[in-house]
């Protein structure tokens, strides 16, 4: 089923619909990102539309391996870093180099909720592991997750749906255990770090350097987030230098990329984010919807633990959530139930709308929670 056409949201006719479903922003873009895509749009056709190497343009991967290096303090080159259609695409990649048939992938939940059909797709068994209840990692249900058979634990931080950011700690914990499981059964766990939402956080936090807590780490990044433009499917892989067998990784994503019918990232998108790394949507934008959402649903009785980063509420229901995501959509508010998510008792709610859309919802929400207090 589609979970974003579901037709159990019924609205009625007479009813103005406020859509918290998607994950398109409605933020413009930078204005650093619209010069540099005239700019490039004026550069002679066969040089700007021509194909790319499998692996992205060199100029790209060089541009994101300088920045890696900066940030990281690790020798990062054109060789380390793949262009790909979007943070997907390179989820995908990653996953198709490295599963055999059988081999499992550790997701956490809250997940995102097509992880296990990545998985699937290519062969491998999604083993879910709960986080705490405030969303924290748990490194025993991790533990209790890691088998002969692990071939790879997925970490998205800040987290979808709960905007949850896995702080330093806690990642070397993990850290501590991967390389304890490496050592006892003899083999060597991929950590995929899934960093579509890693330049939108709030509150003056910091996101960990992966990078340097764990040398097996493989990264996924998109740029779709950040410069706020959904549907440009443009992002990129980057495996840590010291990794044993990096190249032969690499060569095995290339390949990926032409056997899953990628070819290769958008060769235009590919020469605009070029040089606009570390480019970023105006995330006070993002952080004033949020805090006059959660102000709001706080009030009303909601509970729920403030987003730190992405731009998702993650809210407890008073019952059934499938229930009560259809109450909400007899008030016109369409929302997902925590069970796609693997977190029954929930609803995710996506800020990333128009202001107006928020404060025309409110009544809404209200609403229906007055109802379950009775």
């Amino acid at each position: 089923m589609n979970i974003f056409e579901d037709r159990s949201q019924v609205v009625s006719k007479e009813k103005e619909v406020y859509d918290f479903r998607l994950e398109t922003p409605k933020i413009e873009p930078p204005l650093e990102f619209v010069e540099e895509l005239k700019r490039v749009a004026n550069i002679p056709f066969r040089r700007c539309m021509a194909n790319s190497a499998l692996a992205g343009h060199v100029q790209a991967r060089e541009a994101i391996a300088k920045t890696l290096s900066k940030e990281r303090g690790l020798p990062f080159t054109a060789q380390h870093v793949i262009m790909t259609a979007g943070g997907a695409g390179a989820l995908n990649i990653i996953l198709k180099a490295i599963l055999n048939p059988g081999d499992e992938v550790i997701v956490l939940s809250p997940l995102y909720l097509e992880y296990p059909y990545y998985i699937d797709n290519h062969g491998g068994v999604c083993c879910v592991a709960e986080t705490n209840a405030d969303f924290t990692l748990n490194i025993d249900a991790i533990a209790a997750k890691t088998t002969p058979r692990t071939k790879a634990i997925i970490i998205n931080s800040p987290n979808n749906p709960s905007g949850m950011i896995y702080f330093d700690e806690s990642l070397k914990s993990t850290a501590r255990l991967l390389n304890e499981k490496n050592r006892q059964f003899g083999n060597d766990i991929f950590l995929i770090y899934d960093a579509a939402y890693q330049d939108i956080v709030y509150d003056g936090n910091k996101l960990p350097d992966i990078f340097n807590i764990y040398s097996n780490t493989i990264f996924a990044a998109s740029y779709s987030k950040p410069l706020s433009i959904p549907g440009e499917r443009i992002g990129y892989a980057a495996v840590h230098p010291a990794m044993k067998n990096s190249r032969e990784l690499m060569e095995a994503l290339t390949f990926a990329n032409r056997v899953l019918g990628y070819l290769s990232a958008p060769v235009l998108m590919q020469h605009v984010v070029t040089n606009l790394q570390g480019v970023c949507v105006d995330r006070a934008e993002y952080q004033g919807r949020r805090d006059m959402f959660c102000n709001a649903l706080q009030d009303f009785g909601y509970s729920f633990t403030r987003p730190m980063g992405a731009y998702y509420i993650f809210t407890k229901t008073p019952g059934d959530d499938l229930v009560f995501t259809q109450e909400l959509a007899k008030e016109g508010i369409l929302v997902l139930p925590g069970k796609s998510f693997g977190r029954s008792g929930y609803i995710r709610i996506a800020f990333c709308v128009k202001k107006e859309t928020i404060k025309k919802s409110l009544p809404g929400f209200k609403k229906v929670k007055d109802f379950y207090r009775h």
